[in-house]
């Protein structure tokens, strides 16, 4: 499986090289989706030369939640390196400050700095009917340590059907999820909130944050470097690229200001219908977002989230694609995940996308449930953003 390792500017290595590429350059001279979303493959390769549009759309809406928490559940785990315990995680928290992604910047903020042990942690969450399941990533080898799932609470209830989920540091350095359901009956999408989601299996309230204007139908949610939100407008259905749209929030959405601006027009996108969308990995090792990997129905794209631009790179998972990065892990290598539609979680090589045995199996769906019917999300390490800032 191919690895990409950060590599340290103060080393002797990059010191070398820098100084070799100096006498070169004295050297040198001037001269010279179409198929149904819920279950079906999808495909197809090539590059689309679609632009990105600004415009934005009007109203928004909030409210409040009004419910409680349930009874607990623990999940399992069929990992067996879990000899290896997260008593580790910390040890590399602070490894990404000197990655070079700090380097004379204007195209965006980096998200380091965090002292929140769970958000300098290797580990993922994804969501199912009436649950919030949380993955824990030995930082050692990227196996999986352990799984727990919480019983969401939430008023209005969450639809069963398809979640888009992303994460967020808030300014008081704790934890947000955001998530979204959608099947093929939804008209439109509400936004749930859990703040500080417990990693125990214990109950989770899911705050309602209102409903997307327009009636926008939503299927991702994905979180650049610089802490903003997107979304993926599946347009007039959930299993065709008509009317898809990249969108970013641009009001309090925590305030319930659900207000956004759309940045790439995607119904003549390269991807069809996209169904979750993660972070890149450079060639250098680095997490890159305006460069990311984004699913459809188990098809893996290397994509330009500003162009609508991607080439397929093979099959892997389902629904959920997420690359946590190398400051995580004890070795700086960053790592690849996806989420398959049995709810079976598997380490992916992010050229070849040849997977690894199966990591975690999730918890069963309720009746008429799928259980890997979800987007995959986890923090975001150290990065610089080349996604368009606000307008």
């Amino acid at each position: 499986m191919t690895r990409f390792a950060l590599v340290d500017p103060r080393s002797p290595l990059a010191c070398a090289s820098v100084l070799a590429f100096s006498f070169a350059l004295v050297g040198c001279s001037n001269g010279g989706k179409t198929n149904e979303d819920e279950v079906g493959d999808t495909g197809g390769t090539g590059t689309d030369t679609q632009t990105s549009t600004n415009t934005e759309s009007g109203s928004s809406s909030s409210s409040t939640d009004t419910g409680t928490s349930s009874e607990t559940d623990t999940g399992t785990s069929t990992d067996t390196n879990s000899t290896s315990t997260s008593t580790s995680t910390d040890t590399s928290t602070d490894s990404g400050t000197d990655t070079g992604t700090d380097s004379g910047t204007d195209t965006g903020t980096d998200t380091g700095g965090s002292q929140n042990p769970l958000w300098n942690s290797a580990h993922l969450w994804y969501s199912i009917d009436d649950k919030l399941i949380h993955i824990e990533i030995n930082p050692g080898d990227g196996s999986v340590v352990g799984l727990s799932f919480s019983t969401i609470t939430a008023d209005p209830p969450l639809v069963q059907g398809q979640t888009g989920i992303t994460i967020l540091l808030d300014e008081q350095d704790e934890i947000d999820l955001l998530l979204t359901r959608v099947n093929n009956n939804s008209t439109s999408t509400a936004l749930h909130h859990i703040h500080a989601p417990p990693t125990d299996g214990s109950p989770v309230d899911a705050n309602y944050l209102g409903v997307i204007p327009d009636n926008l139908l939503i299927e991702a949610l994905y979180t650049d470097c610089q802490g903003l939100v997107y979304l993926m407008d599946t347009g007039v259905n959930v299993s065709s690229a008509a009317g898809n749209r990249l969108i970013r929030f641009t009001g309090d959405y925590l305030g319930g200001d659900l207000s956004f601006e759309v940045i790439t027009d995607l119904q003549n996108a390269s991807v069809a219908d996209i169904d979750d969308m993660g972070p890149g990995i450079d060639a250098m090792g680095n997490i890159t977002d305006g460069q990311g990997l984004a699913i459809d129905s188990g098809q893996v794209y290397d994509f330009n989230y500003n162009t609508g631009t991607g080439t397929l790179l093979g099959s892997a998972g389902t629904y959920g694609i997420h690359a946590l990065g190398g400051p995580l892990f004890d070795d700086l290598v960053a790592r690849l995940y996806v989420l398959d539609i049995g709810g079976n979680l598997y380490e992916a090589d992010p050229v070849d996308l040849a997977l690894s045995p199966i990591l975690v199996t999730g918890p069963a769906p309720l009746p008429n449930g799928i259980a890997g019917w979800s987007g995959l999300t986890g923090p975001l390490t150290e990065c610089e953003s080349t996604l368009p800032d606000p307008q």
